[in-house]
């Protein structure tokens, strides 16, 4: 088994911070109260809701989404790099 080297190391343990950092600031960001109001009437009888295309997402939980996404890309390089560098089990 060869051991893997120190920049691979490094690489793999920046991605996984990253991924578990971005998910908590996603996680922590979605907890926050909105600070524009939320009511829960009950729709009049005569109205139909159809939901528009706009979400509304704290800037904290894009960025959080963005540094999870960027760990992952991370992630996947580097297991990528470390099994194109496997040797061979002769046969």
């Amino acid at each position: 088994m060869q051991r893997m080297s120190g920049t691979v190391l490094v690489a793999l343990i920046l991605s996984g911070v990253l991924v578990v950092g971005g998910a908590l600031l996603v996680v922590v960001s979605s907890q926050a109260p909105a600070s524009f109001g939320w009511f829960a009437y009950q729709p009049l009888p005569d109205s139909v809701f159809v939901p528009g295309s706009f979400v509304v997402l704290a800037q904290t939980a894009v960025v959080g989404a963005a540094v999870t996404g960027g760990g992952l890309i991370g992630l996947g390089g580097v297991v990528g790099f470390a099994l194109g560098r496997r040797s061979r089990v002769a046969e």
